[in-house]
């Protein structure tokens, strides 16, 4: 509903609708109609920081106009051409909703960039404008520091109690940690806990890899 007296009027509506339960369930749905106003106007107030934090089309250009031109300064102007549709329009759009986040206008800024570069333009996909999308911030963080580091792999480490019964041959185990390390630390994220969950979500956009072939067993 767009506004709070469309929800009441629709839950009163309700009771209009069927008179045989009227004298019922008309004070409760008023109750209810006071309720639904009452978070209406809750959520109202959570969620206008958001209103300051999409950004609108003025905003987006003066980025457009700072930013991706300063990653194009140094390319001849016979160079720079149009980008393709399906790739700026999406990236455009997404810069609403993550113009606040630096890291990630930052990769819509080098893909916009990348896509007006003529000797760069064949390399863009439409498809990274979505991989960018599924990134948080702190998963911005990370690949910063997958850039940065040298191409010495980096350690994650597993964790897996496991018994074994001698008697009758028994034996099992559960993994306690998977992909564990000082990552998150490292890169300064917000929520290092989650490290784990974004190198699984980096691997699955096809932006890591942890490769099996690679690893180091060692028991206690």
């Amino acid at each position: 509903m767009s506004t709070e007296s469309e929800m009441v009027d629709a839950v009163t509506g309700l009771v209009i609708a069927v008179p045989v339960y009227q004298d019922l369930a008309q004070p409760a749905a008023k109750e209810l109609g006071k309720s639904l106003k009452t978070v209406a106007e809750a959520i109202n107030v959570v969620l206008f920081p958001l209103n300051v934090m999409i950004w609108g089309y003025d905003q987006i250009k003066d980025f457009i106009s700072l930013s991706v031109v300063e990653k194009l300064k140094n390319v001849s102007e016979e160079n720079i051409i149009s980008p393709k549709p399906n790739i700026a329009v999406p990236a455009i759009e997404a810069l609403r909703y993550s113009g606040d986040e630096p890291l990630l206008s930052d990769l819509y800024a080098n893909l916009l960039a990348s896509a007006m570069n003529k000797n760069t333009a064949s390399g863009v996909h439409p498809a990274f404008v979505e991989i960018i999308k599924q990134l948080t911030s702190d998963e911005a963080k990370l690949i910063k520091l997958f850039l940065a580091g040298n191409e010495m792999p980096l350690p994650l480490l597993n964790v897996r109690w496991e018994y074994k019964v001698p008697t009758d041959e028994k034996k099992g185990g559960i993994t306690i940690l998977v992909n564990f390390s000082f990552l998150g630390v490292q890169a300064g994220l917000e929520f290092p806990d989650s490290t784990p969950t974004y190198i699984d979500n980096l691997c699955r956009l096809g932006i890591a890899e942890v490769p099996a072939a690679y690893e180091y067993t060692g028991k206690d």
